[in-house]
């Protein structure tokens, strides 16, 4: 993935909220590369090579939408934002129409939320989550609107952010729905308990409006035990995730287990490049650009796989998963987060146990 010195070209276009099919235009100046983010940094395409002279338009949609994110003010939105990342010389030019496509509404945490990026960038120091990712893996059918906040459990979610987008629900449209890593803290919120029925009431929420949810298990978090498994932190809510989605009668995506296998087979090593990593501050809960792209796939492919809901939507050819294997011998010191989880069950993790990220969204 690459980074990139320059702070992006911005485009804004004034529209109301709604769904909107864009059109980008672009003509490069010099051989380069560019990313396309949307909105609140939204992932639309990454790492499009272009040649001097040439010309590309690209297609998308885009949700605007008002936000109330828990502890905040009501968030009005106005317009369309484009930003254009590169360090090559290009110009570009927009243009948006009303879209009459289902929009996909992503509730979640820190793990699936939009997050903003410092230039120069580095894909391995930035925050991102998998819905944040996910856009540049579907046509311009679906568009995506992102409420996910950083520290949301989902209570707070249901109090503050679902207020701002519950009535612009309609039928045809999705639900994702993915929480565990903030319930956990709670005690009122244990897996079987306040949890689960949460998960259920978002559910019942969904389809009041005609669109249908789909419920997702909270991605692991990459603490490894000596032995080089991981240690089961959320197992517990990942299955509570399953029974209420089969409760429900809903799609389920077990985001739990393909991120827990595949972070296993990467080892205690590699795995840290998918997680937000500064020099000696590493993270080992949050993903980055590199880990939000991976794990978006884990989600498109899993519906890809199974011919879920969303299948029609994703472009099979952007959904390549790089397998990575650890090499004999890697070998990771894990020994302060194991003695800090000494005596810590599923459902009692401390509240200053991740990295607290809340402020920064954009």
């Amino acid at each position: 993935m690459r980074s990139y010195v320059n702070e992006p070209l911005e485009i804004n276009l004034a529209a109301p909220n709604g769904n909107y099919e864009v059109t980008l235009s672009i003509k490069a100046h010099c051989d380069t590369v560019f990313t396309v983010y949307a909105q609140h940094r939204s992932v639309i395409r990454r790492d499009i090579g272009i040649s001097k002279g040439e010309s590309m338009d690209i297609t998308f949609a885009v949700s605007v939408f008002d936000r109330h994110f828990h502890g905040a003010d009501y968030e009005k939105v106005s317009g369309i934002k484009i930003q254009i990342a590169t360090d090559g010389d290009i110009t570009a030019t927009a243009a948006a129409s009303p879209a009459e496509i289902p929009t996909l509404f992503v509730c979640g945490d820190s793990t699936v939320t939009d997050q903003p990026a410092e230039y120069p960038y580095e894909p391995s120091k930035t925050y991102c989550g998998w819905g944040q990712a996910f856009p540049s893996l579907v046509t311009p059918a679906l568009a995506v609107a992102n409420h996910a906040q950083s520290g949301s459990c989902t209570t707070e979610f249901m109090e503050t952010n679902l207020t701002a987008f519950e009535d612009k629900i309609r039928p045809g449209d999705f639900m994702v729905i993915e929480f565990g890593h903030n319930d956990q803290k709670k005690p009122e919120l244990d897996a079987f308990g306040g949890y689960k029925a949460n998960l259920l009431r978002l559910v019942d929420i969904a389809r009041a409006h005609g669109a249908e949810p789909i419920i997702c298990s909270p991605i692991n978090r990459i603490i490894f035990e000596p032995n080089g498994s991981l240690r089961n932190l959320l197992g517990d809510y990942r299955n509570a995730a399953k029974a209420a989605a089969s409760e429900a009668g809903c799609t389920f995506i077990d985001m739990w287990q393909r991120s827990t296998d595949y972070f296993v087979t990467a080892g205690p090593v590699k795995s840290w490049q998918f997680f937000r990593c500064d020099g000696a501050t590493r993270d080992y809960t949050h993903t980055n650009d590199i880990g939000g792209a991976l794990v978006s796939k884990f989600f498109a492919s899993e519906m890809l796989k199974n011919n879920g809901p969303l299948a029609k939507y994703i472009d099979a050819s952007r959904v390549v998963i790089e397998e990575v294997i650890a090499d004999p011998g890697d070998k990771d010191d894990n020994s302060a987060e194991l003695a800090q989880l000494s005596g810590v069950g599923l459902v009692n993790i401390p509240e200053d146990f991740d990295a607290d990220i809340t402020g920064l969204q954009i």
